[in-house]
């Protein structure tokens, strides 16, 4: 299935429709009876296809995906979510869970990102308010922040040679030039 094929054209409002892609089916129904019982539409899909499938037929509000699917990544979903979709919210919650992930999964659209095991209370928190609404003692670091604070490291890694630090982030070193350079505008505000 080539996933570029499909466009949403509905221009519905988002209603509280809940997709979860996650092939470990079994292990999603305390969390599908807890949305439910919120007064959401969940819809529980095993693939992308059926994730895409379920989003052009319901055009959710909110999108929950594993990485890892039987057909595609978590991540082509989250892209594809995030360019026919642009007003759902989009979290990768995967037991694959480390660093470059995560980085990758903020790259594609995520507005979050949970490694699993989570408590369902929190996840739905994420899912539903954004890493903001949850008190400090208890958040996970936003996609974005955990991707500067990557690239920090990795340049501090290289005695803050530019274009070692681009070369082992594989990006263009003028890109991470300008990266650091808009980083250091907003740390001095």
């Amino acid at each position: 299935m080539d996933l570029r094929s499909h466009i949403v054209s509905d221009h519905r409002s988002l209603e509280p429709t809940v997709v979860i892609a996650d092939p470990f089916l079994e292990k999603t129904g305390s969390l599908v009876s807890r949305l439910t019982a919120r007064n959401y539409q969940v819809i529980v899909c095993s693939s992308v296809g059926e994730a895409i499938a379920s989003c052009l037929k319901e055009f959710p509000a909110f999108v929950l995906t594993e990485l890892r699917l039987p057909d595609h990544t978590g991540l082509e979903l989250v892209r594809w979510v995030s360019s026919r979709i642009p007003g759902a919210r989009t979290v990768v919650h995967t037991w694959f869970a480390d660093l470059r992930t995560a980085v990758a999964a903020a790259k594609a659209g995520a507005e979050d990102f949970v490694p699993k095991p989570t408590d369902e209370e929190f996840l739905i928190n994420i899912l539903l308010h954004g890493s903001s609404k949850i008190p400090d003692e208890c958040a996970i670091l936003r996609p974005d922040r955990l991707r500067r604070e990557h690239i920090e490291h990795v340049v501090k890694a290289n005695q803050s040679n530019v274009s070692l630090a681009a070369r082992q982030l594989q990006l263009d070193r003028r890109s991470l030039q300008r990266f650091l350079k808009r980083h250091e505008v907003h740390s001095s505000v």
